[in-house]
């Protein structure tokens, strides 16, 4: 069985519940966001789909699936992901497979794993290891800084009485009171049983992510801490992990495997946050988490519940899916919370097909 054709759809479409509003970043970003839909054709009549998104570069992504990236895969073993990865990656190690390229790839590499459990006639969860059949679930978009706490809690309430786990808050603006002032009032509208998580987006020096660690862990009670300063500041985060009993959280910006093995051998960081689209696909991040269990760490991937579901219920080491409801118009069946989990599709592959209205609705 060979890769006969790829074909890629560029879509534009509008930003629904993310209500992402950086206080520091001045940059207007485009009220939608570019997904690539990409079907992966054999000669045996099977196919598999693939997505990846991205804010900008759409048209970019769209000519890189089509030209460089479908060279590396076309009249090749689909089952042989591993090795079209490398291959991909060595295709562009003149000007760096981190970026754009990785993220193009991404949709690509989801087709072939779709393509592979349609080949065992297995789930996706089910080839990765079937560790569980279903996913704790906390949400990923319901407190970003651009949302108001009260609209916070009237998304979240009702989703933490039927089980969903709790919530990652962003933080990260100028005035640290508003940061504190927000938190505590989704804590005091939560209870103190829902999980929190902070996310500063790397946004806080040192001096403030150290102050409000105190004030999050001891006032308000967070289960964890998230990306408060660059991840570069390797001395910042040995400090933080000094003095906190709440774990860091680190990777959503990382672009080489090579990343997280230097933050697993510090010791200071204790949870991962590999972003399957900017690594390139579920084969780099299945490597990454096969690393992490080495070193007892827990992984938790960056939103993309269709995908996040089958690796939380095929890996050990996935305690919890993020989950956003973005990509949600986008496929005909797409994952939604039931009684508090989610659970991955039984069909073989990923269980995911394209919305044909919304392919034709929002194609570019």
């Amino acid at each position: 069985m060979l890769i006969e054709s790829i074909e890629c759809l560029h879509l534009q479409v509008p930003f629904r519940h993310e209500g992402r509003i950086s206080l520091r970043n001045t940059l207007t970003l485009p009220g939608f966001f570019n997904f690539l839909a990409v079907r992966v054709r054999t000669d045996a009549g099977l196919d598999g789909i693939g997505f990846t998104r991205a804010a900008i570069g759409g048209e970019a992504l769209a000519s890189l699936i089509r030209g460089p990236l479908a060279e590396v895969v076309l009249k090749e073993n689909p089952l042989e992901h591993d090795r079209l990865f490398h291959r991909a990656e060595k295709r562009f190690h003149g000007v760096g497979f981190q970026g754009l390229a990785a993220r193009a790839y991404a949709a690509i590499d989801i087709a072939l794993w779709d393509l592979k459990g349609k080949i065992a006639d297995l789930p996706l969860y089910r080839l990765l290891g079937s560790s569980r059949s279903h996913a704790s679930v906390y949400l990923g978009n319901a407190a970003t800084t651009g949302k108001d706490p009260q609209e916070t809690l009237a998304i979240a309430k009702p989703l933490i009485e039927q089980g969903v786990l709790g919530l990652n808050i962003e933080v990260g603006g100028d005035n640290i009171q508003h940061d504190a002032d927000r938190v505590q009032q989704i804590r005091d509208g939560l209870g103190e049983d829902a999980w929190l998580s902070i996310d500063a987006q790397g946004r806080y020096d040192l001096g403030t992510a150290l102050a409000m660690a105190h004030f999050y862990e001891e006032d308000v009670g967070i289960d964890r801490y998230e990306f408060p300063i660059p991840a570069e500041d390797a001395k910042g985060y040995q400090r933080l992990a000094e003095r906190m009993e709440v774990p860091l959280a680190l990777g959503n910006t990382f672009d080489r495997r090579d990343e997280f093995r230097q933050v697993l051998e510090s010791g200071w960081v204790r949870v991962l946050r590999p972003d399957v689209l900017r690594l390139g696909g579920i084969t780099p991040f299945v490597k990454i988490a096969t690393l992490a269990e080495a070193y007892a760490a827990v992984v938790s991937p960056v939103r993309l519940p269709e995908i996040a579901v089958h690796l939380a219920c095929g890996l050990s080491n996935i305690n919890a899916v993020e989950f956003s409801n973005v990509l949600e118009p986008l496929f005909a069946e797409p994952v939604r919370i039931d009684k508090g989990k989610l659970t991955p599709s039984a069909r073989p592959g990923h269980g995911l097909e394209f919305n044909p209205e919304a392919l034709e609705r929002y194609g570019v």
